[in-house]
Parts: C-alpha cells; sequence; structure tokens
C-alpha cells in the first residue's frame, strides 16, 4: 500500500513552526510575500523554486534528510523530477541508468526487493568509504 506523504505546504509549516519563525520570517530570508507563503502553506499556490528552497533550507539550517524531503514533496506537487537531482537525472549516465531501472521496474521486470538490495549496498559502501564499515 502507498504511504501518503505530507504536502509541501505542511512541511513548510511545520518546519517553520519546529523553528518558531512566522511567516513573515520566511518571507523576508526567502524574498517573497506574506501571503505567497500563506498560499503556499494553505496548498493554494505551486512550491517555491529550487532557488527559494536552497534558502529556505539554509534559512531554518534543516539536515540533508529534511532537504531532500522538501524537494521530493515540492516535486510532487509540480509532478516533476525533483529540483535537486534533475541535471543528473536528465542528463548524466547515471541518469540514464537509474530511468531504465525505474522503467524495468514499471513493467515488471524488477521487484521491489532488488532495489533494497541495491540500496542496502549503497549503504554499506558510503560506510566503508567513511572508515566505518565492514569490508
Amino acid at each position: 500500500m502507498k504511504r501518503q506523504p505530507i504536502s509541501f505546504g505542511d512541511f513548510i509549516k511545520q518546519k517553520r513552526l519546529e523553528h518558531e519563525k512566522l511567516q513573515s520570517d520566511i518571507a523576508k530570508a526567502l524574498d517573497i510575500s506574506v501571503s505567497f507563503v500563506s498560499e503556499i502553506e494553505r496548498r493554494c499556490k505551486l512550491p517555491f523554486t529550487a532557488d527559494k528552497m536552497e534558502k529556505f533550507a539554509e534559512f531554518l539550517n534543516l539536515t540533508g534528510e529534511e532537504k531532500a524531503e522538501m524537494y521530493d514533496l515540492a516535486s510532487r506537487a509540480k509532478n516533476e523530477v525533483p529540483a535537486d537531482i534533475a541535471e543528473t537525472f536528465m542528463y548524466e549516465d547515471v541518469g540514464d541508468m537509474a530511468r531504465f531501472a525505474l522503467r524495468e521496474f514499471q513493467a515488471g521486470n524488477l521487484e521491489e526487493e532488488d532495489w533494497k538490495d541495491l540500496i542496502r549496498k549503497a549503504e554499506k559502501n558510503k560506510l566503508r568509504r567513511k572508515g566505518g564499515g565492514n569490508k
């Protein structure tokens, strides 16, 4: 069963409140109007542009995981590839491979377990590179 993610607007509001910021604080930091922040939070407008998302992430000192979630939520709302990986996904060799693999999954030629194996391997490699994993 597919999980239902929160909306981009809900995420923005949640992070703003966690950091005890007003809509006017966000508006000033992003050089946008307070009404635009309000409309984003109420899901009346599409998500911020990539440069505004970067400013938002920097202003609230979001973690890498939070920033990735923000980009993913924005991409769902806009029905497009997340802005933070679009260049790689569309124009690099690894993007060609990712699109191929996604299409193979969609066609039923790959299973969820194949993706989990790939992710586990990537996590092991990441730990090994940092010097914290087994070889």
